[in-house]
C-alpha cells in the first residue's frame, strides 16, 4: 500500500481519483500525472497500484460494473413479483447524481474500448451479465403466470438492455429532458406494452 504525507492509498482511492479526473476534465486528460496531481502525491504512488494507464482504468472500469451489480442485489432483495424488473432497471438508469455520474463515467470508456480489447471486453461482461438477470427475471415471471410464456425471454432481455442503455445516453446527452420522471415513463410505457406490466399506481409518479 501507497503512503502520503503518512497516509495509505488504496487502489480503490486511486482509481476513484481517476474517476474525478475522468468526470471533470474527460478521459483523455486522465494520464497517470493527472491522478497523482488529483491524489496530492507523486507519480510513483500511482504506478505503485498499477504498471500503466491502461491497467488502471481496467480496473476503475471494473470497480464502476461492479458497484451496479451491488445496486442491483440490494434492490432485488427488497422487491417481489414485476417489481424485481422495475428494480434492476431503477439500479441501472441515471435517475440520480450518482448514477448520472456513473454513466458519464461508463460512456467515457465507451470509445476508448473500441481500440482496447480488455475495456471491450469488460463492457460485453456488464452487458451479459445485465441481460442475464433480465432473462432470469423475465423466465420468472413467466412461470408464475405474471408475462406471456409466448414471449421469448431472451429477447425481451435484449430489449430491456437496449432500453435502459439508450435511455442512460440520451441523459447524458440531453439531462434535462431525460430527467428522472421522464426515464421512468418510458420505462413504464415499454413495460406496458411489451410484457404487459402495468405500473400499480402507488409507484406511478
Amino acid at each position: 500500500m501507497a503512503r502520503v504525507a503518512g497516509r495509505s492509498l488504496t487502489k480503490a482511492q486511486v482509481a476513484e481519483a481517476a474517476w474525478r479526473v475522468i468526470l471533470r476534465d474527460g478521459l483523455h486528460q486522465a494520464s497517470i500525472r493527472a491522478i497523482a496531481a488529483e491524489l496530492g502525491a507523486t507519480t510513483g504512488v500511482v504506478t505503485y497500484h498499477f504498471r500503466d494507464k491502461a491497467e488502471l482504468l481496467l480496473f476503475a472500469l471494473d470497480r464502476l460494473g461492479a458497484a451496479i451489480l451491488r445496486d442491483m442485489d440490494l434492490a432485488l432483495a427488497q422487491a417481489r413479483g414485476t417489481d424485481r424488473l422495475r428494480a434492476i432497471l431503477r439500479a441501472t438508469l441515471p435517475h440520480g447524481q450518482r448514477q448520472a455520474s456513473g454513466w458519464r463515467l461508463w460512456l467515457s470508456f465507451v470509445g476508448l474500448a473500441m481500440s482496447d480489447r480488455r475495456l471491450r471486453e469488460e463492457h460485453q461482461k456488464r452487458l451479459e451479465l445485465l441481460n442475464s438477470r433480465f432473462e432470469a427475471e423475465i423466465r420468472s415471471l413467466q412461470a408464475a403466470g405474471l408475462v406471456d410464456s409466448r414471449l421469448d425471454a431472451r429477447q425481451e432481455a435484449d430489449g430491456l438492455v437496449a432500453l435502459s442503455d439508450g435511455i442512460g445516453l440520451s441523459h447524458v446527452l440531453r439531462p434535462k429532458v431525460y430527467h428522472a420522471e421522464r426515464q421512468w415513463a418510458i420505462v413504464s410505457g415499454y413495460l406496458a406494452s411489451r410484457l404487459g406490466i402495468q405500473t400499480p399506481r402507488a409507484a406511478r409518479r
